[in-house]
């Protein structure tokens, strides 16, 4: 669906990025089924930590806009070394028009995170799951260790990974446990395909 954005002031911008803050880690309710994290390490084509460092967006020769985030990788986990990948998620503002893809991925510049990366037939590289596939790094402010926040963010908001909710602390996942789990998941790959 793509639809004309409206023309907000400052005032405007700031009503829209607390209203699309306010949403907590249970905000994320869609269609689709949850994917564990063995499920998106098998799926991804790469698995990587990284850094947003640019976000821009554009439309394809078929008129549909997608967003693009340069990703600065600084640990590769699965796939082809790289040191940087363009992400890509179908929807986003460009211009004066939006379209809206539920459950898509948001990104800001200057957001780290733990991704899981799929390459289409298109050429687009996209994180597994849509927003599944996107964990963002924040740390714990009790203990001061990295946790990982998996958070769907309205495409139609003004979206800052600053201001991601941290989730309680009895739902808190930390980066060297989920890191553990990759690595888990990847190792048993490897022996399964040594089998074969």
């Amino acid at each position: 669906m793509i639809r004309k954005a409206a023309s907000i002031g400052l005032g405007g911008l700031a009503l829209l990025l607390a209203l699309g803050t306010t949403a907590t880690h249970e905000a994320h309710a869609t269609s689709m089924n949850r994917a564990t994290v063995e499920d998106l390490t098998d799926a991804a084509h790469m698995v990587v930590r990284g850094v947003i460092t640019e976000v821009w967006s554009e439309t394809d020769s078929n008129g549909r806009i997608w967003t693009r985030a340069q990703l600065e990788v600084s640990h590769q986990y699965k796939g082809a070394s790289v040191d940087g990948v363009i992400v890509s998620q179908l929807g986003g503002v460009h211009h004066n028009d939006f379209s809206i893809v539920p459950g898509s991925a948001r990104f800001s510049v200057g957001e780290e995170g733990l991704f899981f990366l799929e390459t289409l037939g298109s050429g687009n590289t996209v994180t597994s799951g849509k927003f599944q596939g996107k964990f963002t790094v924040r740390i714990d402010p009790d203990n001061g260790r990295e946790i990982l926040v998996r958070f769907l963010a309205p495409q139609d908001m003004v979206y800052d990974h600053r201001f991601i909710p941290h989730p309680p602390p009895e739902d808190r996942v930390y980066m060297d446990d989920i890191e553990q789990r990759v690595l888990n998941r990847l190792e048993t790959a490897a022996l399964d395909k040594g089998d074969k």
